[in-house]
C-alpha cells in the first residue's frame, strides 16, 4: 500500500515538475481562445459544490453571449484515480490553460502552479472555507506537502473571500499580493438565504432520518488534525452522548472529508452545510464551517479539549474566544451544555424584545463575528464575482 501511494506521489511530482511546463509551452504557441473558461478540481469527480453557483450563472451568462464565450469542465479525485488517469487529466488541464481566458478552482490544484503561465489568462481560486480561523497553506506546517517544491497558489490572480478582514490572512498563507485577494465573498454560501433550498435540505433531512420527526439535532462536525495525507481527529463517544441526552434528542456526526476513510463510527452521509436548516446544536473544533453555520443564529458548542496544544502547533488567525461559542474541554460536561445553549436559545427566540442582560451581550458578539468576518456572504457573492471575473476578461 505505502508503496503505490508513494509510486502515485512520484509520477504526480514528476509530471508537475517536468512533464507538464513542457508541454503547457508546446500548446502555448496556439492563441488563447477568446471566452474559453476552465472549471478544474483534483478533490471531485464531479462538478464541486463549491463552484455550483458560479458555474451556473456563467452558463447563463454564455448563453446570452452565444459563441463569444465556452465553458469547460475537468474533475478528477487524485487521491482514488489511477496514475494513469491523473496524468491524463493534467495533460488535458494544460492543453486547455494553456489557451483559455479564464480558470476556476476552488482548492489546491497543483497543475495550475506547475509553470509560469501566459499573463492573458486569469486564475480564480474560489477557496472553500470562509472566515480566517485556523491556519493554513504556508502559515502551517501541515497543509503543503514536503516534496513540492515552489508555490502551491502562483498564478493566482483573484482569491474571493467572506470579508475584509479576511485578506490579510489569506495573502499570508497563499504567499500572495494583497491585491490579489477580494471580499467579494464566498458564492456556494448565497444558497443559505434560499428558503427553497432551506426547505429542500429539511425535506431530504427526514427522507435519511424519519426518526427525528419531533426531536432535536445535535450535530459533531470536527475537523481533522496533522497532514491531510494522515489525518486523525479527537475521540467523542456518541453513543454515550446520545444516552445522556436521551430520547428527545437525535445525535448525529460529519466529519471532515479527509476524515471518511478513518472515521470508525457511523457517520451521516447529508453534506454538512445541508444540516445547517435542521440542526439545534452543533458541535465543532476548529473547523471553518463554524462561520457558516453561524449565518443561520443558532447555539454552537465548541468541544475543544486539545485547544492548547493545537494553538502551539498550528494557530489561529483570530482569538480563539471571539468565536461565539461556549467552550468545553471536558466530555463530560457536553450534555447539560447542550440543553443549556439550546434552553437560552428559545428563549431568545420567544422573548425577542425582552432578553436578559446576558443574551443581549451574546446576540451582539454573534452579530459582530458575523459582520467582521461573514459581512459579504449576504446571498449576493457569485453577483460580484461574476461581474469581476467578466470585467477582467
Amino acid at each position: 500500500m505505502k508503496c503505490k501511494i508513494f509510486l502515485k506521489q512520484y509520477i504526480k511530482m514528476f509530471a508537475q515538475n517536468c512533464v507538464l511546463p513542457v508541454w503547457y509551452q508546446i500548446c502555448r504557441y496556439k492563441r488563447v481562445i477568446p471566452g474559453l473558461i476552465i472549471f478544474a478540481d483534483a478533490h471531485h469527480d464531479q462538478r464541486p459544490e463549491n463552484v455550483k453557483f458560479l458555474y451556473r450563472r456563467l452558463s447563463e451568462y454564455a448563453e446570452e453571449k452565444t459563441g463569444k464565450m465556452q465553458i469547460k469542465e475537468l474533475y478528477l479525485n487524485y487521491q482514488t484515480a489511477s496514475p494513469a488517469k491523473v496524468t491524463r487529466h493534467m495533460l488535458e488541464f494544460m492543453k486547455l490553460y494553456a489557451r483559455a481566458e479564464c480558470v476556476i478552482v476552488c482548492d489546491n490544484f497543483l497543475p495550475a502552479a506547475s509553470c509560469r503561465k501566459r499573463k492573458e489568462t486569469r486564475v480564480v481560486q474560489l477557496w472553500h472555507a470562509c472566515g480566517a480561523l485556523k491556519k493554513f497553506g504556508y502559515d502551517t506546517t501541515d497543509d503543503i506537502p514536503k516534496q513540492y517544491h515552489g508555490n502551491v497558489f502562483r498564478n493566482i490572480d483573484l482569491v474571493t473571500v467572506s470579508s475584509p478582514k479576511c485578506v490579510s490572512p489569506f495573502a499570508s498563507a497563499m504567499r500572495l499580493n494583497p491585491e490579489c485577494v477580494k471580499p467579494l465573498g464566498v458564492s456556494r454560501t448565497d444558497v443559505f438565504f434560499q428558503e427553497g433550498w432551506k426547505e429542500n435540505c429539511r425535506r431530504e433531512f427526514y427522507r435519511f432520518y424519519p426518526e427525528a420527526n419531533g426531536k432535536k439535532n445535535v450535530l459533531w462536525a470536527p475537523t481533522f488534525r496533522g497532514n491531510p495525507g494522515s489525518p486523525r481527529t479527537i475521540e467523542l463517544d456518541l453513543n454515550k452522548l446520545q444516552e445522556q441526552l436521551g430520547e428527545e434528542w437525535l445525535v448525529l456526526s460529519r466529519v471532515h472529508p479527509h476524515m471518511h476513510e478513518h472515521y470508525l463510527q457511523s457517520d451521516c452521509k447529508i453534506p454538512t452545510e445541508r444540516l445547517f436548516p435542521v440542526v439545534d446544536v452543533m458541535i465543532a473544533d476548529y473547523s471553518s464551517l463554524i462561520f457558516e453555520y453561524l449565518l443561520f443564529d443558532k447555539p454552537l458548542v465548541l468541544y475543544v479539549p486539545d485547544l492548547t496544544e493545537y494553538q502551539e502547533r498550528r494557530g489561529f488567525y483570530l482569538e480563539f474566544s471571539e468565536i461565539p461559542g461556549v467552550q468545553v474541554k471536558n466530555e463530560s460536561m457536553l450534555p447539560s451544555v447542550i440543553e443549556q445553549e439550546y434552553l437560552a436559545y428559545c428563549q431568545q427566540k420567544k422573548y425577542n424584545k425582552v432578553q436578559s442582560d446576558e443574551n443581549q451581550m451574546r446576540q451582539k458578539k454573534r452579530e459582530q463575528f458575523i459582520q467582521t468576518y461573514m459581512q459579504n456572504c449576504d446571498g449576493h457573492a457569485t453577483d460580484r464575482i461574476l461581474e469581476y471575473i467578466i470585467k477582467e476578461m
